[in-house]
């Protein structure tokens, strides 16, 4: 099987593939329940209203709306106001006015909504490209105006924390509700109220109860079954989900394969600065310590040829690339990623085969509602089927595998900085991370880990671009790990950044082509991306800084600083290194306007390093253990991007090492 050179996008939003297939199809058989295809009106993204749900013309003759004049308002990047005019039957004319965006491309697209808006009639519009905070504010605007035609109350928008549940969330030095990522809801499965033994349908016992069919859950239900334990796996979605094809290990067989070695000391120095040491270094240990194991166990299941594997540093243009870290990054990128020659969809059903064949059941469309307690301890969980709920007790514990809280806005913006939220999007749509288990454990006495939860984040663009703010000033060195480049970024005011090029943009990418900088795609895709029709375009630097809406002055005294800098082969403002620096000089130039994004939240149960849930006194609460990203005790403030694939292995890792764990009760 050859090398495979792939986006991150692909890798870590888990869609290299969109459809499984046959074979993956053929694996899944009998485990997992087919998708019924539904998606709530809250998942979209969008206000649910009476404008949103169908068109609004009447059928002819009929009246529906109060003839009149109406006007709606809703925040983008700024203020946006539609106003329409109706008759008894229809809309008949709309005004959209955008004056208050930041970005020129939305400003001169209200024509384009109002033609938009007429022929629909109705407020579900697509999206204009590189303006998706603006249409979804005009959108917004003209469910609000279709509303009141008729005569229906208008919700006001969301205040700036946008958290309506009543929690108090994070203040912000800076107004950024519009850009508030905390829009996606899913179908929250924790039931708070006590369930009666009246309202239990079916109680059964175990040895074991895993709550989850994510890469923690998966590898726990299979060591578990593998040790003879009885288990059953229940999964709130219809399939396994599995997030990217790559896995985080040290001296695993495929990097002693390659002649990598490693400090482990010094990776955890820089673990423990990462999380300004408010992680837990007994649970990093504990990881350092069996994750080579655990690596090769899952290799094992997978059944693959090991000739088939590389790591993700030389699996493209450096093939020999075999050293410890990247050493042109400020912080070290650590050489730990390994790629699994196998798209997602095969990873999750190859692992689901292997755990129905070890004897566990899986049972998927089966959310865990609430945790069953007999005094200090957990005995067991409550779930919801179609038939009512099923009580299960255990021998040996409940774990919880129930992933993050992407889709459960109230909890986000409580738990989260505004300032973090202040996205252009998520790349991980797994619908079903609500934060169900954060929230069952924490209703029965368990600590979360300190707020604000950090997010796992990167900048929308990876590859490490001239970047400026909206005052045309640069304000990092680019070449750093994604999520410091992601944090970066969101703490310029607005929580954006331009990434500027010129004509010698292929040229560019060759100066800035690393073992990291290279491996999540060919050379086209980062220089498609920079040239692209998002990008703002002119033959000076004077007009692109007007077109971007920065201060021409303070912009061309950027990049004349910048390439004198190049001239003399070192960056004596922010340390890039002198290697990859390359000149702004050639017209036309570009620039884009970027955000961070989110694929997870990383912010969870405080735990032991044998992942027992910790107490509000810090003591183990008995029966009740929480892996993968429902767990805690890790990271503070950022996710570390720099050790690769730390979060996946220590799904793999945990899962396999609570299987041990619970066999030793």
């Amino acid at each position: 099987m050859g090398k495979k050179t792939l986006s991150r996008r692909e890798f870590l939003s888990g869609s290299l593939a969109g459809l499984a297939t046959a074979a993956t199809a053929g694996l899944l058989a009998g485990c997992a329940g087919a998708d019924n295809g539904e998606t709530s009106a809250a998942g979209t993204g969008k206000e649910t209203s009476a404008a949103s749900t169908e068109k609004e013309t009447a059928p002819e003759g009929k009246s529906v709306y109060i003839p009149g004049t109406y006007t709606g308002t809703a925040t983008g990047l700024g203020a946006v106001t539609v106003t329409m005019t109706f008759s008894e039957t229809a809309i008949t004319d709309v005004i959209v006015d955008t004056s208050n965006e930041t970005l020129e491309l939305a400003i001169n697209s209200a024509s384009d909504f109002q033609s938009a808006l007429m022929e629909a009639q109705s407020s579900e519009i697509d999206t204009i490209s590189a303006a998706t905070f603006t249409s979804d504010a005009v959108r917004k605007a003209a469910a609000q105006c279709i509303d009141q035609a008729l005569g229906l109350a208008v919700k006001e928008e969301a205040s700036a924390s946008g958290n309506e549940s009543g929690s108090a969330g994070y203040p912000s030095c800076e107004d950024l509700s519009g850009v508030n990522a905390a829009t996606n809801q899913g179908d929250i499965a924790f039931v708070p109220e006590p369930i009666a033994d009246s309202d239990i349908k079916e109680t059964v016992s175990v040895d074991v109860l895993v709550c989850g069919q994510g890469p923690a859950g998966m590898a726990a239900a299979l060591a578990c079954a593998e040790k003879g334990l009885k288990v059953i796996a229940l999964e709130k979605g219809s399939s396994p989900t599995w997030r990217s094809p790559t896995m985080g290990a040290f001296h695993d067989r495929i990097h002693r394969k390659f002649g990598v070695q490693f400090d482990t000391k010094q990776w955890l120095d820089d673990a423990m600065v990462n999380c300004a040491y408010r992680g837990e270094q007994a649970v990093y240990q504990k990881w350092i310590d069996t994750c080579d194991e655990a690596v090769d166990w899952f290799l094992d299941k997978l059944a693959l040829n090991d000739d088939d594997y590389y790591l993700t540093f030389n699996a493209g243009d450096f093939p020999d690339f075999n050293a410890p870290y990247d050493e042109l990054s400020l912080s070290r990128s650590w050489n730990t990623s390994i790629n699994i020659p196998l798209v997602v969809e095969e990873i999750a059903a190859t692992l689901q085969k292997r755990i129905v064949e070890a004897g566990a059941q899986v049972l998927f469309n089966t959310p865990v509602v609430q945790l069953v307690t007999e005094g200090d301890k957990v005995t067991g969980a409550i779930a919801k089927t179609d038939d009512g709920y099923i009580k299960y007790l255990t021998a040996k514990g409940v774990v919880l595998a129930t992933g993050g809280y992407e889709f459960n806005p109230d909890k986000l913006n409580a738990c989260c900085r505004p300032r973090d939220l202040a996205l252009i999007g998520w790349m991980n749509g797994t619908k079903t991370n609500t934060g169900d288990g954060h929230e069952m454990a924490k209703a029965i006495g368990a600590m979360e880990d300190e707020y604000p939860h950090p997010l796992m984040l990167d900048p929308a663009q990876l590859m490490p671009y001239l970047r400026v703010n909206k005052r045309g000033l640069r304000f990092t060195a680019e070449y750093e790990a994604y999520n410091h480049l992601a944090n970066a970024i969101q703490a310029q005011p607005g929580a954006f950044d331009y990434y500027i090029v010129d004509a010698n943009c292929a040229e560019i990418v060759d100066k800035l082509w690393t073992p990291s900088s290279s491996c999540y795609g060919p050379k086209e895709v980062w220089i498609g991306a920079a040239m692209s029709p998002n990008a703002v375009t002119a033959d000076t630097l004077e007009e692109l800084a007007r077109k971007m809406d920065v201060d021409p002055e303070a912009f061309t005294a950027t990049i004349r600083r910048w390439n004198e800098m190049c001239d003399a082969g070192e960056d004596t403002d922010f340390h890039f290194p002198g290697s990859m620096m390359h000149k702004i000089d050639t017209a036309p130039f570009y620039a884009t306007r970027e955000m961070a994004e989110a694929l997870c939240t990383a912010g969870g149960l405080q735990i032991t390093p044998s992942s027992q849930v910790l107490d509000t006194d810090a003591r183990p609460i008995a029966g009740l253990y929480a892996i993968g990203n429902v767990s805690g005790s890790m990271f503070s403030g950022t996710y570390p991007h720099n050790e690769n694939c730390l979060s996946h292995s220590r799904c793999v890792t945990f899962g396999y090492n609570v299987a041990k764990t619970l066999a030793a009760l």
